[in-house]
């Protein structure tokens, strides 16, 4: 007996334990915006789902960092993922306008959190079975969690930015959580950030344009986080043209091998 109680805590670092805890603080932080939703502070509501995003994309780096990877961790985040990207944002539009809609509001919420589930587990299919593509490593398959829930979340942004009564309606909403549902279940190529690189001769400028961007961000809040999300979208349509071309470039090269 003793023994084993020897073994659990040699086998317990802190190495493993540090990224799922910041998974646990994500899915904690991500699922208080129901909380937030439920009190009408929608402002809190999208604020949760930001900082839940930046601990989502730390916990992956600190494994790998810390060299603690393993299966528990990445089920642990898939499932964090779909509660605080997925259920929550779904709840919260409902609650902020969708329920106008009555029984249709709600199908609408759970299309979104569906879309969300199995973009999902998409990703987990390729993650284990290793499958790639010519665009594997370039672009994601489809929106990613945490930018479809932000855009899921996109009409609460525009009235706190702009405090328009338009930006509540519910069909406006609906629409637009439809769609946000969709480009996360989709095959269309979008921006990984992971793959962008700096020079170095660039790096100083790099970090100037970051600093004066979290400064406007902390200045003019809602609507720096207006132009974010229309930058990413525009991105979309972007990185759509760009996979056409590498694509095409390569069905060239197979083509001119035979």
């Amino acid at each position: 007996m003793k023994k084993s109680k020897k073994k659990f805590f040699r086998n317990l670092s802190l190495a493993r334990i540090i990224p799922n805890l910041a998974t646990l603080s994500a899915l904690l932080i991500g699922m208080t915006q129901v909380r937030f939703a439920l009190k009408e502070q929608w402002e809190f509501a999208v604020v949760s789902v930001v900082i839940a995003a930046l601990f989502d994309a730390t916990d992956g780096r600190l494994a790998r960092a810390l060299n603690s990877c393993s299966r528990f961790g990445a089920e642990l985040d898939s499932l964090s993922d779909f509660a605080v990207f997925g259920l929550c944002p779904a709840f919260v539009m409902y609650l902020y306008s969708l329920n106008a809609l009555n029984r249709l509001g709600w199908i609408i919420s759970v299309f979104f959190a569906v879309c969300m589930a199995l973009r999902l587990a998409r990703f987990n299919t390729h993650d284990i079975e290793n499958i790639k593509t010519p665009l594997s490593g370039k672009f994601f398959t489809g929106v990613p969690a945490p930018a479809g829930a932000v855009l899921s979340l996109f009409p609460t942004i525009l009235f706190n930015a702009f405090n328009l009564s338009i930006f509540q309606n519910e069909y406006l909403c609906a629409v637009n959580v439809i769609i946000s549902g969709i480009l996360c279940v989709s095959r269309i190529p979008t921006l990984s950030i992971k793959k962008l690189h700096i020079k170095r001769s660039d790096y100083t400028l790099f970090l100037l344009v970051i600093i004066v961007a979290i400064g406007i961000i902390f200045t003019y809040t809602w609507k720096a986080f207006c132009v974010i999300v229309i930058a990413y979208i525009i991105s979309i349509f972007i990185c759509s043209q760009k996979a056409k071309r590498i694509l095409k470039n390569a069905n060239d090269s197979t083509t001119s091998n035979k």
